[in-house]
């Protein structure tokens, strides 16, 4: 069977892609976190929205990025699949 399929390669193969698959789904949680946090943040009333004021854009931007590296991921994805 190993004159017809290279297992090492295939084995590369397998463990890019899931520790690519891995990664995203946590970066998107990370992110779902970030926007749980900042919406927390926002809906904080008296002495505690003084306080969480500052760490709303804190949380938001974090969340940002996440989402960012999520969507850069997917469209490296649809590019190696098209590109072929």
């Amino acid at each position: 069977m190993d004159k017809y399929i290279d297992l090492t390669a295939l084995g590369k193969v397998l463990l890019a892609s899931a520790i690519a698959g891995i990664g995203l789904v946590a970066v998107f949680g990370v992110g779902l976190v970030g926007v749980a946090r900042w919406e927390g943040a926002t809906s904080a009333t008296g002495e505690d929205q003084e306080a969480d004021r500052s760490g709303r854009a804190g949380w938001l931007a974090g969340a940002g990025l996440c989402f960012a590296v999520v969507l850069l991921g997917v469209a490296i994805g649809i590019y190696s699949i098209v590109d072929k």
